[in-house]
């Protein structure tokens, strides 16, 4: 049963994939509300699933530069609202250090369990500080490991007190 769709309404329904979906949504000139109708039909019809579609979305070009506009204002809103420094650099201490490497740990997915945000209102300093604490504290996890060593608290603390450049040439040359 073909269901009772107009001219431009049937441009869309006849579509063979996902992408070939979201480029025919994109010139057609039909209201969101009826598109989704007919998405809803066109998914029974082809076995697709809305997955599938937002997949093919988030690839398109075209959604890619809407979802990308104001991002760069949003990062910038974002490292303001949580400045927690009050305009003063912190000092890392051993002890500092140490609870940031207790904090940092990634749970089973592989993200971190404490946010950037987080550490930054914990340890009284900017998402931007704690974002070079991760990179060194990465960088300093595959040079141990590199080194066929263990990573322990201790040899972290170490090579967490060098600085970034020096552990990025250390990174370089393993």
């Amino acid at each position: 049963m073909k269901p009772d769709l107009s001219k431009e309404e049937l441009k869309l329904f006849s579509s063979k994939t996902p992408d070939d979906f979201i480029d025919r949504s994109l010139k057609v000139d039909i209201p969101r509300g009826r598109k989704a109708f007919i998405a809803r039909l066109w998914l029974r019809k082809t076995g697709y699933q809305s997955a599938d579609i937002e997949y093919a979305r988030n690839r398109h070009p075209y959604w890619k530069a809407r979802k990308g506009e104001g991002g760069a204002e949003r990062v910038l809103a974002r490292l303001h609202e949580h400045d927690y420094s009050g305009g003063q650099s912190i000092e890392w201490t051993e002890k500092r250090i140490q609870k940031f490497i207790e904090l940092n740990a990634k749970g089973k997915n592989g993200k971190y369990i404490t946010r950037d945000w987080e550490l930054a209102k914990r340890f009284k300093c900017s998402i931007a500080t704690i974002q070079h604490m991760r990179r060194k504290y990465n960088m300093a996890t595959r040079i141990i490991l590199a080194g066929n060593g263990k990573v322990t608290a201790k040899k972290l603390l170490e090579y967490l007190q060098m600085g970034e450049g020096m552990l990025r040439e250390m990174t370089r040359s393993l």
